[in-house]
This record gives structure tokens, sequence and C-alpha cells, in this order.
């Protein structure tokens, strides 16, 4: 039988800083390789590592005997999602290991999600905007995805930014809506030259989005990246 392989950048527990479980101790499983590159993605510079299987579940095991316990396994990238062989094996593991998981997902690639959520707990999926990424529009992709994770604890995280599109915005969160108008949408605000929530322009443009997002949909929050804030990993 072929070994699995996957490229990982690192393995580390530290608080949970995004989403709506911010806070919470996760061990975090970072996989290298993204199917896209956000403009303003600060994780292409973490070159990955070859691991196979059972290095990975030895080095979860380790960092929960050290540093645990921890609320979830987070995985996270890059995209994990592009890894899904490899988690079809690993989610399995850990689940009969006891642990609950947490993927953090780009929203995109949604039958590699099909093939592997009965073995996540929480679903941290990516709305992407063109206007921020400077990437494609993947409206129709984050459709199917969000269709499929519903069954699951799902919530969304926009990053935005002061070039956003007000009128690709609002197309996001009505389709946000058609699918289910109750799940959370995390605004994340992103900047240029200082983290985001330092960015005074940034953060009333925020204000207005969530306005405006409210009247489409029933929870929508500002959640600066709360690991920035604090200055850990």
């Amino acid at each position: 039988m072929t070994t699995q392989i996957a490229s990982v950048s690192e393995i580390f527990s530290s608080l949970q800083g995004e989403g709506t479980r911010m806070g919470e101790r996760h061990l975090f499983v970072r996989f290298e390789k993204c199917n896209i590159h956000c403009d303003y993605c600060d994780e292409l510079e973490k070159p990955g590592s070859d691991f196979d299987l059972e290095s990975v579940l030895e080095s979860i095991l380790s960092l929960e005997r050290q540093k645990g316990p921890h609320s979830y396994v987070s995985l996270t990238g890059g995209e994990p999602l592009v890894y899904r062989s490899f988690l079809k094996s690993l989610l399995p593991q850990l689940k009969q290991k006891g642990f609950k998981t947490y993927l953090e997902t780009n929203g995109i690639l949604w039958q590699a999600l099909r093939d592997v959520l009965e073995w996540v707990d929480v679903v941290a999926m990516d709305v992407k905007p063109s206007s921020v990424t400077k990437e494609a529009s993947y409206m129709e992709s984050h459709r199917a995805f969000l269709k499929i994770a519903l069954p699951k604890e799902v919530f969304i995280k926009m990053v935005c930014s002061k070039e956003i599109d007000l009128g690709e915005f609002k197309d996001l969160c009505l389709m946000i809506g058609q699918v289910c108008r109750d799940v959370p949408l995390l605004l994340q605000p992103v900047s240029t030259t200082v983290e985001g929530f330092q960015d005074a322009e940034l953060m009333t443009l925020l204000g207005e989005l969530q306005s405006i997002g409210l009247g489409i949909l029933s929870d929508v929050r500002i959640v600066p990246r709360l690991h920035k804030i604090l200055n850990i990993r």
C-alpha cells in the first residue's frame, strides 16, 4: 500500500485566533499547499516538509501530552482539502483517539469536503471577495461548499480590506442568505499598513459592511485576529 504523505509547514499548540471559537486552545496542523493565492496571504513564506500519517499522529499525541488538553485539532493551511486523500486517513484516526476536529478552509473545494465531512466537527470556511483577494470569483463554489457543510457546526469568515467592492459584498451576503441566513458571518479586517483593527478607516468601513450584512443575515460580527493582538503564534 502506498504511504500517505503530506507537506506540513508546522504542528503546534496555541490559542485559536480567529472565528467563533477564538481563545480556545487548539492543536494546529498547518498544511503547506493552497489551490489559490490571495493577495493578503501571510502563509506563503512557510515551506513544508513531507510528513507521513504516523509522524503527524505522533506529533499530535506528543503535543497533547505536553500542552493539552486541546479543544480541537485544527487543520489549517495553506488549504487542508488539497490533501483530501491524506485527510481521509488522518481524520478517522483522530476521531478514534478522541479528538474533536476543526477544519479551516477557503471554502472552495466542495468535492473534497464531501469526502471528509463525516469526521469533521467544526467547519471554519472562508468566503472570498475577488476585490480583496485579487483572485477569481468563487461564488458558486462557495454556495456548493456551504450547502454541504451545513449539517456540521459551520461559520463563515470574510477577510475585508478597504478595496472591497460593496456590490460584491452584498451579492456574497445574498448568496449566504439563500443557503442559510443564520450561519454566522465574521468580518476580519486586513490592512496593508498595520494590523487590521489598528486601521481606523477600515474599521469604520467594516461597521458599514456589518450594517449591510445584517439587512440580509441574522448574525454578522467584526472580529480582528486575536493572535496578532496578543502577538502569539
